[in-house]
């Protein structure tokens, strides 16, 4: 989190201004080119006649601008160049999406063509690609990172004035990232500056280059190893198979915190305020201010609440299963369903434990989404019978089985169940993985705890 100061928030205004004008810039230039294409393609213009295609590499694209900027951002000398060539970039990585989308190269959804950046609606961002000088980005202090300022001026007043510029404020110390810098155990790749909660934020893209980061230390007691279920919801956030002291309750359920329910009342009364103003002025722009910080502190509050979870999840067990659901199918439903899966940010939750089991030496199973994990009794299940329920709708809070009759709560039991399940695809995974060839030959180069298998006698000759 940044805390510039009043000059600072006015630079990297402009910056973002200066990227957001290459960026319209480069993806207007295609589009007049293939409009123009396709007009010359209708009129029966012959391939080898049209006029010529526009490559959308950043190079090219960068090129294309130096020549025009004279004209189309006169005013290009007053900020850094770095702020055009980010604009370009990201309009270069948004047409090859497009085009690998529609090649059928891209996996995933259809991505369409870039979307041009508005001044009032779209997030003020820029981003600085710099890699020569790694420590150079940040402070000794800890408490600052460097931003990329226009050249210098012959003035000498003004060059002074631009070394009280030079760096932007943290509220939060750089110690963890200047650590791994400066040890040479990780590179700095990018650095984005952008404008979101109502607050100025800095994320770098880092590159690991000695190994990741060790499984943070916990106390032995806290560590219980072995594979956990996880099911996700609303009414509890996450329920797991098993009971964690100072994580869970007796039963295994995490509350949900609806940090966002628990709050509607201020962004409303916010919005009818804002809806009295006149558009453009001061007081308008001032509450503005106050709604993004507000949800920009909601927003914080949740991603802590998550990295809380997440963190405990993957530092005491050695695999994680969860399922996989469809998110986007649960938002579109009726009722206030979509804005309470937005609230618990499940698709976050997912997203945090993938890279989290990635860096800590944890596995993560994905349960496919049409296991009947609720349907199933996990206790028959146990016992190797297979009892699965036709219907059970989202008002039967408790499962009840026909066969053993048990009753259970019913996330406990779907819990269970991802738990089983979990076991099961980590079992085939690494069946699938222990073929000839790939297994060592002699026991001690085996990791793994189980002993080398007994050889087996070749087959008798026929007669």
């Amino acid at each position: 989190m940044l805390d510039p100061t009043p000059a600072q928030e006015r630079l990297l205004r402009s910056y973002a201004g200066a990227a957001r004008r290459a960026h319209n810039w480069a993806l207007d230039q295609v589009r007049q080119n293939l409009s123009t294409r396709s007009a010359e393609r209708a009129a029966g213009i012959s391939e080898d006649q049209l006029s010529g295609s526009l490559s959308w590499s950043a190079y090219s694209l960068s090129r294309l601008w130096n020549e025009v900027k004279e004209t189309e951002a006169p005013w290009w000398r007053e900020v850094s160049m770095h702020a055009f060539r980010s604009g370009i970039r990201d309009a270069a990585a948004g047409l090859a999406n497009f085009s690998d989308s529609k090649l059928g190269i891209r996996a995933g959804k259809p991505v369409g063509f870039p979307r041009f950046k508005s001044r009032n609606r779209s997030t003020p961002s820029v981003s600085f690609v710099e890699i020569n000088h790694q420590l150079s980005w940040l402070s000794p202090s800890r408490h600052a990172v460097r931003l990329m300022l226009p050249r210098s001026p012959s003035d000498p007043t003004i060059r002074r004035r631009r070394d009280q510029l030079a760096w932007i404020h943290t509220t939060t110390s750089t110690r963890r990232l200047y650590n791994l810098v400066a040890s040479g155990r990780a590179r700095i790749q990018k650095v984005t500056i952008s404008y979101r909660g109502g607050r100025w934020q800095a994320a770098y893209s880092v590159r690991y280059l000695a190994g990741l980061p060790a499984r943070r230390a916990i106390a032995r007691s806290a560590r219980l190893g072995g594979t956990v279920g996880v099911d996700v919801g609303l009414v509890h956030l996450a329920t797991l198979d098993q009971s964690v002291p100072g994580l869970t309750d007796e039963a295994g359920h995490i509350a949900n915190p609806r940090i966002l329910e628990n709050q509607l009342e201020r962004p409303a009364k916010l919005n009818r305020a804002s809806s009295r103003t006149k558009q453009g002025s001061k007081n308008r722009a001032k509450l503005r201010r106050r709604r993004a910080r507000l949800l920009g502190r909601i927003a914080t509050t949740r991603a802590l609440y998550l990295h809380h979870l997440t963190n405990a999840l993957v530092d005491r067990f050695d695999a994680v299963a969860i399922e996989d659901l469809n998110l986007t199918g649960m938002g579109n439903k009726k009722g206030h369903l979509g804005r309470s899966v937005a609230d618990a940010s499940l698709g976050e939750l997912r997203r945090q434990l993938a890279y989290k089991c990635s860096e800590r030496g944890a596995t993560l199973v994905v349960v496919d989404r049409f296991y009947p994990s609720s349907k199933t009794c996990s206790q028959c299940a146990d016992r190797g019978v297979e009892a699965v329920r036709a219907k059970l709708p989202l008002s039967s809070r408790v499962f009840e089985c026909g066969r053993c009759a048990m009753s259970l709560d019913r996330d406990v039991n779907a819990a269970r169940n991802i738990a089983r399940e979990g076991a099961r695809l980590l079992a085939e995974r690494a069946k699938e993985h222990d073929v000839a060839g790939l297994r060592p030959e002699t026991q001690n180069a085996d990791l793994r705890s189980r002993q080398t298998g007994r050889a087996q006698s070749p087959p008798a000759a026929a007669a």
